[in-house]
């Protein structure tokens, strides 16, 4: 007797989202300034390139039953367009590419470590202007139309177009993580166990703090108060820029990928553990003060790899090992599917400056673009 089985049903994430194969792990993901395009920067080097435009955007989706009032998603119709990919491997895979104008990308070539540039469609390009030496980190300055780039133990100021530098500053320590203040008159510079606080007005060395740890990720507060850092070594840094001091909350069971603040939430919450760990501003955990500690979502048996802070609201993504994915409100059990596990962890998160999009990098080579319905958090 021949044996049928059920179609599998669609879900949410097929719904909403936009998937890729990219064929290798993604590194991290970026959206330009103008939020039309999200470059991933892939482990062999290269860049891949998917427009945030889409044809058939699940607003123009949804469908309102006349009787009921119900909504619902009807499937895509159409394929997807291809990504784009740079012509060969062309960026560092261990510096993180920055936000170039409205529409670019900056990063270090991978032969050469010398400041390029792409395009939002994907062509890229040397910086002509730009020093010759290798770059170690970089951050974007959109208000001043210029970029922070560090080689090694200089730190400089960059012009969008073309690379030259505009100002310039030798610190007493190498610079692999550079963190702009949300008005962008603060630099933070990290490397080599130090942090300096940098005016970019006059690239002028305000503070030197000695941290400890290996960083992987640096963030302002709102406030410009605090850094909050993830480390390598199963630690999240703060340091309390106005003291001059610096601290470390230690016995993460993983290394802690990420760490962000919410304006909306006023918290800090950091992956690494076994829930989305978090704490109330504006004071953090620092010395004898043990802080106001706040929980999201609901504990599991699986670590909390990455955390992505909504841009708009009091909510973060939140992803697992297995691949899983979910929107959680800070401070708050409240947890939302949005992807059921892979099986392939997830390598990077970012979300679009209007909230509207979530990327998702996976370590199999799955680019992902999850664009939520504007009534969706009503």
């Amino acid at each position: 007797m021949t044996q049928h089985k059920p179609p599998q049903a669609m879900t949410l994430f097929d719904l909403i989202a936009r998937t890729w194969d990219v064929k290798t792990e993604v590194r991290a993901l970026q959206f330009n300034a103008k939020g039309t395009s999200l470059a991933a920067q892939l482990a062999d080097g290269q860049i891949a390139f998917v427009s945030v435009q889409d044809a058939e955007s699940p607003d123009s989706r949804v469908r309102v039953e006349a009787d009921t009032g119900r909504s619902s998603i009807r499937p895509r119709s159409k394929p997807l367009p291809p990504p784009v990919f740079s012509e060969a491997p062309v960026a560092r895979a261990d510096v993180q590419m920055c936000r170039l104008g409205d529409q670019g990308f900056a990063f270090p070539h991978a032969e050469t470590g010398v400041l390029w540039r792409a395009t939002a469609r994907g062509q890229t390009l040397a910086m002509n202007a730009a020093r010759q030496d290798a770059v170690t980190a970089l951050a974007a300055l959109s208000r001043s139309g210029q970029v922070a780039v560090a080689h090694g133990t200089r730190l400089a100021l960059v012009a969008e177009t073309g690379g030259a530098e505009v100002a310039g500053i030798e610190l007493d320590h190498g610079v692999t993580r550079i963190a702009a203040s949300g008005d962008e008159t603060l630099l933070a510079c990290w490397g080599a166990g130090q942090v300096s606080i940098v005016r970019a007005e006059d690239m002028t060395c305000l503070a030197q703090i000695t941290c400890d740890g290996k960083v992987l990720c640096l963030e302002w507060s709102p406030c410009q108060r605090w850094l909050v850092a993830g480390c390598e070594d199963k630690a999240v840094l703060l340091v309390d820029v106005t003291l001059g001091a610096s601290d470390r909350i230690v016995d993460f069971p993983a290394p802690v990928l990420s760490a962000q603040f919410s304006g909306k939430a006023k918290a800090v919450i950091a992956s690494g553990a076994f829930r989305v760990v978090g704490w109330s501003l504006p004071d953090l955990p620092f010395g004898d003060y043990a802080g106001a500690p706040i929980e999201t979502g609901k504990p599991g048996l699986t670590i909390v790899d990455w955390v992505a802070v909504h841009p708009k609201r009091d909510l973060c993504a939140v992803s697992y090992g297995s691949g899983l994915v979910m929107l959680c409100r800070i401070g708050h059990p409240d947890e939302m599917l949005v992807r059921e596990g892979t099986g392939a962890a997830v390598s990077a998160l970012a979300w679009s400056d209007d909230g509207a999009h979530l990327a998702i990098g996976g370590e199999d080579g799955s680019l992902s673009i999850a664009t939520f319905p504007k009534n969706m958090f009503k």
